[in-house]
């Protein structure tokens, strides 16, 4: 059918027409009216290309780019490419970068309460970790973190910190008197290492395979992957599986470049974080064996802490506990183990 818009009577039938076309597409709801449109994220990490983080934002990438029918595509640089963990963050508030996973250790400067993720001998397993982020705590730092221009797009870990030597192997706390350890560069570790009698030196991440190489430090303290993929065996004799504290990792998207999303774009990257996140979680898990055994195979000698000895730990460290969750103010520690004790509830 034709309309002759030559007519005035069939100008005002078009112009009629075309209004209620309008007003329907406005009812629709946002999302049916957005579409996905072609566009380049940057993601990064200062993790290698084999460990689990690099995986991690490689398997966002592939789903992303399949959820939007290819429209959408993340690079991903790995090895600090795009520079520090602190330098990306800055990176994503100033819109530079998109997406990266950080160690939420790392925006204590910015979050003070991130720190409280650390605190040792707090969570006994990966499991209990996850729910707590899943839920009240995890909620908390998204919010947080909104607030400082990062979006959350999930938690995961990287497993338990261990604790790799030169000197001798850790089999009670007495064991760290007089070692000279590298430690994170954040006031809560220092503390920690110093109250069980350890010399600890701060040092940057990519530093730690020369100091221990050339005697600067005799020991140090990593999650596995990062003492597999570091090659950190060639250059210690002994692991203590000390599992002090666990290394929280989050994927966040700098606030600019998710405000420029629309509805539909946004679900996609939702959806497909949290596919990654069940992905690395898993990950983790069935790897950790794989990961010690390549240490032992390298001729690291290996060793456990007994349930005694770990509870000895956790009494002598009890203090940094009460110290730096008390700086984090009275009302969030208490949410925060309020929570603790309803997750380990609820796995006894």
């Amino acid at each position: 059918m034709f309309l002759d818009l030559g007519t005035t009577a069939n100008r005002r039938k078009f112009s009629r027409l075309a209004s209620v076309v309008v007003a329907a597409l406005l009812a629709l709801p946002a999302g049916a009216q957005a579409e996905v449109r072609e566009m380049r994220l940057r993601a990064g990490t200062s993790q290698s290309d084999q460990h689990p983080d690099y995986l991690g934002l490689k398997k966002l990438a592939d789903i992303v780019s399949q959820k939007s029918g290819g429209k959408i595509k993340i690079s991903v640089a790995p090895g600090a490419t795009l520079g520090t963990d602190v330098q990306m963050q800055a990176n994503l508030q100033a819109g530079t970068q998109d997406i990266m996973t950080t160690s939420p250790v790392t925006m204590a400067g910015q979050i003070p309460q991130v720190s409280i993720l650390d605190l040792p001998f707090v969570l006994r397993s990966t499991e209990e970790y996850d729910r707590l982020m899943d839920g009240a705590v995890g909620q908390k730092f998204n919010e947080l973190m909104a607030e400082k221009g990062w979006i959350g797009l999930g938690f995961t870990s990287n497993g338990f910190r261990q604790t790799t030597s030169n000197r001798k192997p850790v089999t009670k706390w007495e064991d760290f008197q007089g070692l000279k350890i590298r430690a994170i560069q954040n006031p809560m570790y220092l503390e920690l290492f110093s109250t069980l009698g350890a010399n600890p030196t701060p040092l940057p991440v990519s530093e730690i395979y020369t100091a221990l190489e050339t005697g600067t430090v005799d020991a140090q303290e990593n999650p596995l992957p990062q003492i597999v993929f570091m090659r950190l065996f060639e250059v210690q004799k002994f692991l203590s599986l000390t599992s002090h504290s666990l290394n929280s990792v989050v994927m966040i998207i700098g606030k600019p470049s998710w405000d420029k999303l629309n509805d539909e774009e946004k679900a996609i990257i939702r959806d497909a974080s949290r596919e990654v996140t069940l992905f690395k979680r898993d990950l983790v898990k069935t790897k950790t064996g794989d990961w010690l055994q390549s240490v032992k195979e390298a001729g690291v000698k290996v060793n456990d802490i007994t349930p005694e000895e770990r509870a000895r730990f956790a009494e002598k460290v009890r203090p940094v506990v009460e110290k730096f969750g008390a700086q984090l103010g009275k009302d969030f520690s208490d949410m925060y183990f309020a929570e603790v004790k309803k997750v380990q509830a609820a796995s006894n």
